[in-house]
């Protein structure tokens, strides 16, 4: 069966507070619909994303696929607000709800992001006990963390495609990047520089983003170690940042002659392995479109946004980004579309092996 990765944060993560400053919990007390959210404060206490891999005959999260042989279960043992549930434990995405920070896009639009409740079908009724939430935005798609957030709207049955759900991807500050002017730190890199891609030849850079977040759970960086995929130098990145493979191989399992695949694919705790403890400072860089750039000599991807994948940035760096790409907070696919297909988890371990 397919299989696939959702990032939770933990309920114990967040901070959600009635209209009169009392304490409210996500769990499902009105049938499971999250009606009772509506008009409350959410705080994100930290990117503390917790990677839950989930098991199921489909490539949606679904609410209500926990019955028979097709329903989703864990496919590790996951520890998610203070309980530990073992492999197999049927999950599903218990009810959405949009909240936004109170801020406006150039159209005089909201920003909003849409918020998914994780349940562990375990408690009685299934849907009264949740342990977490999943965030819809893509890679780097998850909303602002430490921003009161206000839930506008809920919704009951959401089946979104796993593929929506927000993931982290970004490159490890030191990573060099090769420019016009040669190989660069990311960090030194600046809006207007060119940038050497695979399929476009020099770019100029549209906008830098950076952020520094505690290197724990799926925010601990994979370091691939000199010369694990081609890399001159030790090469870190976002778990979920996507590398470029090629070749005969890729064609005769895919179709396709180029796909991506998520770092965290590539872990073999020899030579490419996570680091966990202290802080990691990540970049992202965005062209006009989705680019293959080179990191270390590797092929890697550069950020993709669309109208819910505007990163986990505060209002200040979004506005500028949507100041540069006023597009992608519009129409969903403006930006355009990926420059390669993305191999899903299976198939990626396939290619590997």
């Amino acid at each position: 069966m397919p299989s696939y990765t959702i990032y939770v944060l933990d309920e114990a993560d967040i901070t959600l507070t009635n209209s009169d400053g009392s304490a409210q919990t996500l769990d499902g007390v009105t049938q499971g619909d999250g009606s009772h959210l509506v008009g409350d404060k959410l705080t994100l206490n930290g990117p503390n994303w917790t990677p839950v891999e989930i098991s199921d005959d489909d490539d949606n999260f679904s609410d209500n696929d926990t019955r028979g042989d097709a329903a989703q279960t864990l496919v590790n043992e996951t520890s998610l607000d203070e309980s530990t549930f073992s492999a197999g434990t049927k999950v599903e995405a218990e009810y959405s709800f949009v909240v936004t920070d109170g801020t406006f896009d150039s159209e005089g639009n909201p920003v909003t992001w849409t918020l998914v409740g994780f349940n562990a079908a375990t408690g009685s009724p299934s849907y009264g006990t949740l342990e977490g939430l999943a965030f819809i935005g893509g890679p780097g798609g998850f909303p602002p963390v430490g921003v009161p957030l206000t839930v506008v709207s809920a919704a009951e049955g959401p089946d979104f495609p796993a593929a929506d759900y927000a993931t982290p991807v970004c490159f490890g500050a030191g990573t060099l990047i090769e420019t016009e002017d040669g190989p660069m730190p990311i960090e030194e890199i600046e809006v207007g520089m060119r940038v050497r891609t695979r399929h476009d030849g020099y770019q100029p850079v549209r906008w830098h983003g950076v952020r520094t977040f505690a290197a724990i759970g799926p925010m601990a960086p994979v370091v691939f170690e000199p010369g694990a995929i081609g890399n001159a130098r030790e090469l870190v990145l976002s778990p979920q940042h996507r590398v470029a493979i090629s070749g005969w191989k890729a064609e005769l399992m895919f179709g396709e002659t180029d796909a991506l695949v998520p770092a965290i694919h590539f872990v073999d705790d020899h030579k490419i392995m996570r680091r966990v403890g202290g802080t990691i400072e990540y970049h992202h860089l965005m062209f006009d479109r989705h680019q293959i750039v080179f990191a270390e000599g590797v092929e890697a991807e550069s950020l993709h946004p669309g109208i819910r994948t505007l990163d986990k940035l505060d209002a200040a760096a979004r506005a500028e980004l949507l100041e540069i790409f006023p597009e992608i907070a519009e129409v969903e696919g403006a930006y355009g579309p990926s420059v390669h297909p993305s191999l899903k988890g299976f198939e990626a371990r396939a290619f590997l092996a």
